[in-house]
């Protein structure tokens, strides 16, 4: 019981830092300017110029993509960089990869369906070469692995047992889709 009332007051504690984090970057986010908003998108594609970066297209019609709740699960995930896999988690101390995804667009108040293969279908279908951050990218012809897209051709998710949640390429593994949740 002591062990788990430890449990809950350090869960209780890291939800409050991350909605403190969540809150200052949506104030920070409010503030910039519309060209200041391209130019960190651009640095995110890693291409320097808001245009093609290296798995899909993003220029200035994205940029509402990056703001408000796909921003908010952006962060999250962010967040939750270096978190062990744990099969079935949901966090906030580990996660598998489609409880990523859920926990992260849970955090920016968006319900989503637990499993990788019904997440495709919660949101409207986006084209590879339309992807922007928050994207829900899948892979695997069974829908098996979910990502969460940051842009630039990279997805921050919870590859497998034995490997921390980390930022990969989404040209490692079969491309079989991606969703956008509303």
């Amino acid at each position: 019981l002591a062990a788990l009332r430890a449990s809950q007051t350090a869960a209780a504690r890291h939800k409050r830092t991350v909605q403190r984090k969540l809150a200052a970057a949506d104030r920070l986010l409010d503030r910039l300017t519309r060209e200041q908003r391209r130019r960190v998108l651009a640095a995110l594609d890693g291409d320097g110029a808001g245009g093609a970066g290296a798995g899909g297209a993003h220029g200035a019609d994205s940029l509402t993509s990056t703001t408000g709740r796909a921003a908010r699960a952006v962060s999250y995930a962010y967040a939750a960089l270096g978190k062990p896999y744990v099969w079935g988690a949901t966090g906030p101390y580990g996660y598998d990869c489609s409880g990523l995804t859920q926990a992260a667009w849970r955090a920016a108040g968006v319900s989503l369906p637990r499993t990788t293969y019904t997440q495709i279908n919660a949101g409207q279908r986006v084209p590879l070469g339309q992807l922007a951050p928050g994207d829900l990218v899948f892979f695997y012809s069974g829908i098996s692995h979910v990502g969460i897209y940051i842009g630039g051709g990279r997805m921050i998710h919870a590859p497998h047992p034995g490997a921390p949640v980390r930022v990969a390429s989404i040209a490692d593994m079969p491309f079989a889709g991606a969703a956008r949740p509303a």
